[in-house]
């Protein structure tokens, strides 16, 4: 039997803590990682829709103000578009004379909001547009 001396006992038992102490540490690491990557993922995917229902709402506007009436409507305040309050934030009419025909600009800001401010998920995309009557 080999003898084994006394200063050399437990040396692969420190070694094997450091290991586990050092891979666990990374594993952890990867785990908050990935959920960083698909919580970003989420919030772009809000953004974009968040941006797509103003848009919607800006056809909306385009479409009353050349079909309905021309001024500057009012959106319901029950319009939602996926989750997102869609709202008419400004409304300016402009006539303009060019030569002997005249015609109105409006310009236009849709904004669409879901959530409320602070909180981590709170999305708000406003557009503004000018628009032909």
């Amino acid at each position: 039997m080999i003898r084994v001396p006394a200063s050399i006992r437990g040396f692969s038992l420190i070694t094997t803590l450091f290991l586990l102490v050092v891979v666990s540490g990374l594993a952890a690491y990867l785990v908050n990682l990935s959920i960083a990557q698909q919580y970003s993922t989420a919030l772009s995917i809000s953004a974009l829709r968040g941006r797509h229902a103003a848009l919607s709402g800006l056809e909306w506007v385009a479409y009353r103000i050349n079909n309905v009436s021309a001024s500057c409507p009012t959106i319901p305040s029950s319009m939602t578009i996926e989750g997102f309050n869609v709202s008419v934030t400004g409304c300016a009419e402009t006539s303009v004379t060019e030569g002997l025909a005249t015609y109105s600009l409006f310009d236009v800001t849709v904004s669409a909001e879901r959530g409320a401010f602070g909180d981590a998920d709170y999305v708000n995309h406003a557009i503004r547009a000018t628009l032909r009557g």
